[in-house]
């Protein structure tokens, strides 16, 4: 066994990552008013939890979690962009999602995806096993690959795929694309600022949307970039009280807050634990203002890191991937009253 993957197998069920994939989530989304809608549950009482600190640490074996993240899941990385998230769901089981995991192009200072990694990637293998959607941000070659997601949707036939128009039409353009696979794939279409309709994915409620490619509008002005917000309610108390793991992963976004503004209802709607982002986005006037307010998350994690990591990172107070398997929990966004139902 390749020793790159032996070591993040090794890390991930030291974590606690299960490999069972409870799909009643979304019964108790529904029931906790996430949705809006069911005219039996039709309020919830939330309170977000205050701010996580801003640096928070990436765990590369099993180890204490800082008091103030109280987790309902985890985020590992892939590489470059490529995360997986597993969410605590009811019943024990869990909830696993891949953003951007498998990709052509490393352009010379990105990491290079290994055979191996490609193969368990694509067949399943653990850890990346009982995976229940991919989420494709853009359909640029570091995060998106036409001939290894196509094999990923022959191999894996529950595995549902998210990905913009734009990604989908070149998948159909390949060889060895399908119509069978079809019935699995999520097509987004917005225009910049706006958002979709949330929808539900294995449980999870989803809210995408849509803002500017980094270097916009000199560069990729064209170019689809979908930032996804992907939400799972645990049932801690039965009946009574649930917890949100809420993720948002923002592919190549650019950071500047007026691409935010038209999306502020939105974010603001409800917070996010855990904000994925490009690495650039610490790099942003004020980092700290952009996480914990424009984003409405509690903390944030670069990715889309280069090889050679820049001191800014190494030196800074985020935290960052960089490194196949690497760990960090996703705090928890709410806590949710659930309202009893009333007996006949």
């Amino acid at each position: 066994m390749n020793a790159q993957m032996s070591r993040v197998r090794g890390i991930l069920k030291n974590k606690g990552f299960a490999s069972r994939t409870a799909k009643t989530a979304c019964a108790l989304v529904l029931a906790a008013g996430l949705w809006g809608c069911g005219d039996a549950y039709s309020q919830s009482i939330t309170e977000p939890l205050q701010p996580a600190a801003e640096k928070a640490t990436v765990q590369q074996a099993a180890g204490q979690v800082s008091p103030e993240l109280a987790a309902a899941g985890q985020a590992a990385a892939i590489l470059n962009a490529g995360v997986m998230t597993t969410h605590d769901a009811p019943d024990g089981g869990s909830a696993k999602f891949l953003f951007d995991p498998l990709y052509d192009d490393h352009f010379g200072s990105l990491a290079e995806l290994t055979p191996e990694l490609i193969s368990a990637i694509i067949a399943g293998d653990a850890p990346y096993d009982e995976v229940d959607a991919v989420f494709v941000s853009h359909a640029h070659g570091d995060h998106f690959s036409v001939s290894q997601l196509t094999k990923m949707m022959d191999a894996q036939d529950q595995l549902v795929l998210v990905i913009p128009a734009q990604g989908l039409e070149r998948l159909r353009g390949g060889p060895d694309w399908s119509a069978d696979f079809e019935t699995r794939v999520r097509p987004i279409t917005l225009e910049n600022g706006e958002a979709s309709k949330p929808f539900e994915v294995a449980g999870a409620k989803v809210d995408a949307f849509r803002s500017p490619h980094a270097g916009w509008p000199e560069r990729h002005a064209q170019v689809h970039n979908i930032t996804y917000r992907v939400s799972v309610a645990d049932e801690i108390e039965a009946g009574k009280v649930a917890r949100v793991s809420r993720v948002m992963h923002l592919g190549d976004a650019d950071p500047a807050a007026q691409h935010f503004s038209a999306l502020e209802d939105l974010l603001q709607a409800q917070r996010t634990g855990l904000a994925i982002v490009p690495f650039w986005f610490t790099r942003a006037d004020d980092p700290s203002a952009l996480s914990n307010q424009t984003l409405n998350a509690q903390t944030m994690v670069a990715v889309h890191v280069p090889v050679d990591v820049p001191e800014d990172l190494k030196t800074g107070k985020w935290a960052y991937f960089s490194k196949v398997g690497e760990v960090l929990e996703i705090p928890v966004s709410e806590t949710i009253v659930l309202p009893t139902q009333k007996t006949k």
